[in-house]
C-alpha cells in the first residue's frame, strides 16, 4: 500500500486549517489516539528563529493547536546544539516556546538535561553505541519530525530524516558522524518516528543549514514517515535522493516508500515546484564533507590539541565560520542552562 503525503498552501489566517487538512489526509485519527504519548522536534538549529534556518513559534504553536484535538500528552524537544554552541533553553527561549507550551500544558524537554540509555548502532566499522533519552526511548507511543526542508553544505539536502539528529543530547555528536547514515535510521526506530509535519513557509537554497537563502513557500507538508517526506522535499527541491548516502542506507535497510511513485500525494507536484532551488559547496566546505565521513579527520578538527588551529585556518580560507558561535557570540556569552 502506498503512503501519503499531503501538501498545502498556507497563510498566516488558515494554517491551524491547513496542518489539520493534511492530517487528514494522511489518516492521522488511525495512528494518534487520545492516551497517545507524542513527542514533537522542531528544528532549532540556531538559537534564535531565522526564516527557513529553523521551525517557526507560529508553525509549532498551530500545530500543538491541533494536535490537542486528538491527545493531551504533548512534549516538544531539543538538544544542546552541537559543538557546544548553545544551550538548548536559549533557543527555547528565543522562540517563546517556555509560553507557548505552558499556555497549553505541553511539556518542554532538553534531551541534554535527561538520564539517557546506550543504543547500539550496526555499522560497517563494529557495533557503536550512541545515547539516546530515557524518556522517549522507554514512553513514546510517536516522535513527529517538523523540519525546515534546507540545502546542506554538507550532506547535501536535509529535511525529515536529518531533524532527528539534534535527538542525539551529547552536544559533541559530530564525534559520530562517520556513522551517521547507521545511526540517524536507529534512532527513528527507537523513538518511534511516524508522521512527519514539515514547515514549508520557507525553505533554505543554496548552502545551508545555517546559512543559505531563504525561499518564501507557504508550504505545510505532512507525512506518513520521515522518508516519504523526504522524497517528496527533495522532488521539490531538485535533489536525486540516490545522491543522499543516508536516504540510500534507509533504502539498503528495507525502508519504504522506495520511490515517489509508491507515494500517494494529494496535489499535483508540479504546481508547487515554483523555484529552481540550486546547491553549492565552497571550497572549504569539502574539508567539512571530509570530516563527516572520517573519524580521523574529525578528531583533529574537533577534539585534538590541533583543534583551535584548524579552526582558524578553516576561517581564514572560508574568511569566516559556519558555526553558530561565530555568528551569534554577542547574545550567547552570557547564556547559561537552565
Amino acid at each position: 500500500m502506498n503512503q501519503r503525503v499531503a501538501i498545502e498552501k498556507f497563510d498566516s489566517d488558515n494554517l491551524r486549517n491547513k496542518i489539520r487538512d493534511c492530517l487528514e489526509w494522511i489518516n492521522w485519527r488511525d495512528k494518534i489516539y487520545p492516551d497517545s504519548r507524542i513527542y514533537i522536534k522542531p528544528n532549532l538549529t540556531f538559537p534564535e528563529y531565522r526564516e527557513g534556518v529553523t521551525t517557526s513559534p507560529e508553525f509549532i504553536t498551530a500545530l500543538l493547536d491541533v494536535l490537542k484535538e486528538r491527545t493531551a500528552h504533548l512534549a516538544v524537544f531539543e538538544s544542546d546544539g552541537g559543538n557546544n554552541s548553545y544551550p538548548a533553553e536559549k533557543a527555547f527561549r528565543t522562540h517563546h516556546l517556555y509560553e507557548i507550551c505552558s499556555a497549553r500544558n505541553v511539556r518542554l524537554l532538553n534531551l541534554s538535561r535527561l538520564e539517557t540509555v546506550p543504543v547500539p548502532v550496526i555499522t560497517p566499522h563494529g557495533t557503536k553505541i550512541i545515547p539516546l533519552a530515557k524518556e522517549l526511548v522507554e514512553n513514546a507511543d510517536m516522535t513527529i519530525s517538523v523540519p525546515v526542508p534546507k540545502m546542506h553544505f554538507v550532506t547535501r539536502f536535509t529535511g525529515a530524516i536529518k531533524n532527528h539528529w539534534g535527538c542525539v543530547p551529547d552536544s559533541m555528536r559530530l564525534r559520530n558522524h562517520y556513522f551517521f547514515s547507521y545511526a540517524i535510521l536507529e534512532i527513528m526506530r527507537r523513538l518511534k518516528s511516524q508522521i512527519t509535519v514539515v514547515d514549508g513557509q520557507y525553505f533554505l537554497d543554496v548552502n545551508g543549514p545555517v546559512t543559505g537563502t531563504p525561499v518564501k513557500m507557504d508550504l505545510v507538508i505532512a507525512a506518513e514517515s520521515p522518508l516519504a517526506a523526504d522524497l517528496i522535499l527533495m522532488d521539490i527541491m531538485n535533489v536525486d535522493p540516490h545522491s543522499i548516502g543516508y536516504i540510500r542506507q534507509a533504502w539498503k535497510q528495507k525502508m519504504l516508500p522506495e520511490s515517489t511513485a509508491d507515494i500517494e500525494i494529494n496535489h499535483d507536484i508540479k504546481e508547487i515546484k515554483t523555484h529552481q532551488f540550486s546547491y553549492k559547496r565552497d571550497p572549504v566546505d569539502y574539508l567539512a564533507l571530509l570530516g563527516f565521513k572520517s573519524r580521523i579527520v574529525t578528531w583533529i578538527v574537533y577534539l585534538s590539541p590541533l583543534r583551535s588551529f584548524a579552526h582558524w585556518l578553516v576561517k581564514m580560507l572560508r574568511g569566516g565560520s559556519r558555526q553558530v558561535d561565530t555568528f551569534y557570540k554577542d547574545v550567547l556569552k552570557d547564556d547559561e542552562p537552565g
